[in-house]
């Protein structure tokens, strides 16, 4: 039974879903963080959400719900979650879908901007007063301020219910004040309207970017402690807030920004680049002096000291980057000014932050040319404020497991939090997982006869799946190795994942292989590191086997080594957290796109005999079942005989 005044949009719930709400609605009622392990098919949209708004109801002073999820396709699904529970009960919730501030933009000429361009570009127009929208939203003068006021308090009024990102824009850029077109600026009409939302839709990034959630909840009018925060997706968290506190700058890069200053004819700036890059190449001479040295780490200092003469002020340099890459936007029509993201490395590395590592890499394939990298390795440092500060929290995934390190990495306080795990609502025996352990990608072991012996099992199994399967590969590499050792010998249609498609290459490659389902069904080789094995569905028949290929794995360079320092030195944990635990996530995360609705069946092969060690096992989901075999093919006939017979 679910909790007293809790919404559900169904009949009923699935005992596991009901529990899950009840753990969560709980949780927001006694304000505790919850890290939650729930696997694919509960409903933990559904779920956390119908937890969430019958806490929101109940509580003095009422909460807001901030959901937070990485992908816009979920935006959709807790759309239609919510609107579901307001039709069913009438809860008359104002719920906004708040997106990335360029996506919102009614100029079109600045929302083509590329990164910080856009945003620079876009302060530059209110600055000057140069946009109508920003213009009637907010107005320029004492007389405009009042219009625009009038025209958000209409526009409130007019939307009173749940709107998607789209559909504010849409009304936004066509508001008329009485009869007169009145476009206000997209994005501010959402935040206005989030002033008074039950619910807001967003990204990570208005939460968890440094500095973001300390401008936007004021300027909604929210307080941290009454918020109720759900994050959805949260194993991605880690590494996206490490990609928040990352950035990087190539000798290659610095040649494009000085060609951009010598266009403005901005003569002192281009000299600074010059010796700029002439540092980072000299640094690269004598650090890296032979062919087998690719990379070293460095300190702060030892850039600014190097080019003290010429530049005694990075920082000030970092300003001038910033707004001579918008001038350079302006008159060279461009959609992008490498000068802009030059200015934001130099103000970062400016900067001496506790957790990142700095690393000198030799870029590219010219001997001449190298990167510096500024690398975030502890996310939790903005992620603890967060959780700290908020009224209570779920933080959900389909793979958050170990939740021990999830909760440690994130830094989540130890006292409010609690850790629980879901099984998946499937009837088990849909799915087979095997481990095999004949084979092995081992750094030590690898060698042809390996290659052969792995690509020979890998093939036997897609050749017994009657329809499409999945093989998935811990790098690029090994997918060219062992993957062209398999193509002629699979006497179906074989499909390849490249390194460095695009997402439209990458979409055309996907309907293909969905289309192969309805006949004879093909191969596709795949990265386990790449955009295929994560977030996508294969229902019904579209995928009915994948194939693991050893483990994802690192490259165990200067910053995973870093990474393992720093998490043995704060956790003593540094080989799990910062190895074993994360390759082990890309494993389960490709192999979770097999089973993904109540009638799907396949088979999930786990081709390295590390999987069956202790470290390694440990890390798959303990709600599962697996069969450690030497031999798969013969479980992966005989399972596929009893569905055919049934």
């Amino acid at each position: 039974m679910l909790p007293e005044g809790v919404p559900f949009r169904f009949d009923s719930a699935r005992p596991i879903q009901e529990k899950l709400i009840t753990d969560a609605h709980n949780a927001f009622m006694e304000k505790k963080i919850l890290l939650a392990h729930a696997e694919t098919g509960l409903g933990k949209t559904d779920a956390s959400l119908s937890a969430a708004i019958g806490a929101m109801l109940k509580l003095e002073p009422q909460k807001t719900i901030l959901f937070l999820t990485p992908k816009n396709a979920q935006h959709q699904i807790a759309l239609e979650v919510l609107r579901g529970l307001n039709t069913k009960f009438d809860l008359k919730l104002r719920v906004v879908d708040l997106v990335g501030k360029k996506h919102m933009c009614a100029d079109e000429a600045v929302s083509q901007k590329e990164g910080r361009g856009f945003y620079e570009m876009c302060s530059k127009k209110k600055r000057f007063e140069a946009c109508t929208f920003y213009g009637n939203s907010k107005g320029y003068d004492l007389a405009g301020r009042e219009k625009a006021k009038m025209g958000k308090t209409e526009f409130v009024k007019f939307m009173n219910g749940i709107f998607s990102s789209e559909e504010i824009k849409e009304e936004a850029e066509a508001f008329q004040l009485g009869l007169t077109p009145f476009g206000l600026c997209p994005y501010e009409a959402a935040l206005e309207l989030a002033k008074k939302a039950n619910v807001i839709i967003a990204d990570y990034f208005h939460i968890f970017s440094p500095g973001v959630a300390e401008q936007i909840l004021p300027k909604l009018g929210k307080k941290p402690e009454d918020i109720i925060l759900i994050v959805d997706e949260a194993h991605n968290l880690p590494e996206r807030v490490r990609g928040l506190l990352s950035t990087s700058l190539s000798t290659f890069n610095l040649r494009k920004a000085r060609e951009e200053a010598l266009f403005l004819e901005q003569k002192v700036l281009a000299e600074q680049l010059l010796e700029l890059e002439k540092a980072i190449q000299q640094f690269g001479e004598s650090k890296l002096s032979t062919a087998k040295e690719r990379e070293a780490t460095l300190k702060m200092q030892d850039l600014t000291s190097a080019v003290k003469a010429s530049i005694p002020h990075l920082e000030e340099m970092a300003l001038d980057c910033e707004r001579f890459g918008v001038d350079y936007l302006e008159k060279s029509q461009r959609d992008s000014a490498t000068l802009i993201g030059v200015g934001e490395f130099l103000d970062a590395w400016a900067q001496e932050i506790e957790g990142q590592v700095r690393v000198l890499k030799k870029w590219g394939n010219n001997t001449n040319d190298y990167s510096l990298s500024l690398k975030g390795l502890d996310p939790s440092p903005i992620t603890n404020k967060i959780l700290s500060s908020v009224h209570a929290a779920l933080l959900m995934s389909g793979t958050l497991h170990p939740l021990e390190m999830y909760a440690d990495v994130l830094g989540a306080p130890k006292e409010r939090v609690r850790l629980e795990q879901y099984a998946s609502p499937f009837n088990p025996k849909n799915r087979l997982n095997l481990i095999v352990t004949t084979v092995t990608t081992q750094y030590t072991q690898r060698n042809e006869s390996e290659y052969d012996k792995i690509a020979a099992h890998a093939v036997e199994i897609v050749n017994a799946i009657p329809g499409n399967s999945i093989v998935f590969f811990p790098s690029f590499a090994m997918l060219d190795i062992i993957g062209n050792r398999m193509v002629e010998k699979i006497p179906r249609h074989v499909l390849r994942q490249r390194e460095g498609m695009s997402i439209a290459e990458t979409q055309q490659l996907l309907q293909e292989f969905r289309g192969h389902a309805q006949a004879f069904g093909c191969v596709l080789l795949a990265c386990a590191s790449g955009s295929i094995a994560e977030g996508l569905d294969f229902p019904g028949n579209q995928l009915l086997a994948a194939v693991i290929v050893g483990i994802p794995l690192a490259e165990m360079n200067l910053e995973t080594q870093a990474l393992v320092q720093y998490y043995d030195h704060k956790f003593k944990q540094g080989w799990h957290y910062g190895y074993i635990f994360p390759a082990m996530g890309k494993a389960i995360q490709a192999s979770g796109r097999v089973i993904r609705t109540p009638e799907d069946q396949g088979i999930i092969v786990f081709l390295d005999k590390r999987y069956a060690w202790d470290n390694y096992k440990n890390c798959l989901p303990p709600t599962q079942e697996f069969t450690i075999t030497p031999t798969p093919l013969e479980d992966v006939k005989r399972f596929w005989k009893e569905r055919a017979g049934n």
